[in-house]
């Protein structure tokens, strides 16, 4: 069985019956993960150096100020690594963000919505979303937000 706490999948770590209520990185007391925003923040700016589509989708995120938040709260849509002493998230499963986003399981504005479609699509190639239909219902704000990832994106600064 797979543990998805640790990754444990033959027994080795906790004995042949190891599911995740025996793993000893499953916290016992909510069943949650708990992840600092601001670590989160900074840990995915860290990770997205070197990819100017994941800098520019992770920036969206950041700069539009909502998501950072709710991608902590809900730690199923994170790459966790277990190994250590305490449970860390160091990127975005953005599969997960993308069924998550398909399924309507996401509670926000339609504006939130097409924000981290956006930034989904920035970031991987398994987001296909029509541009026209993300951009056409955004306010000012996070439009601008959305041409300053694109020139991101595209490794160009945005002229004012």
């Amino acid at each position: 069985m797979f543990c998805e706490y640790c990754g444990d999948v033959d027994g080795d770590e906790t004995g042949v019956d190891h599911d995740e209520r025996d793993c000893p990185w499953y916290d016992t007391d909510s069943g949650t993960v708990t992840i600092d925003p601001d670590g989160l923040a900074g840990t995915l700016q860290a990770t997205a150096d070197g990819s100017p589509t994941l800098r520019a989708a992770i920036g969206l995120l950041i700069d539009h100020g909502l998501w950072i938040n709710r991608l902590a709260e809900r730690p199923g849509l994170l790459l966790i690594d277990y190994s250590g002493p305490a449970p860390v998230a160091y990127g975005v499963d953005w599969l997960k963000v993308v069924q998550a986003l398909e399924a309507k399981e996401l509670p926000a504005s339609s504006g939130e919505l097409r924000i981290l479609a956006i930034a989904a699509s920035l970031a991987d190639t398994v987001a296909r979303i029509p541009l026209g239909d993300a951009v056409s219902g955004l306010d000012a704000a996070n439009l601008d937000r959305v041409v300053k990832a694109i020139a991101a994106a595209n490794g160009r600064p945005r002229a004012r």
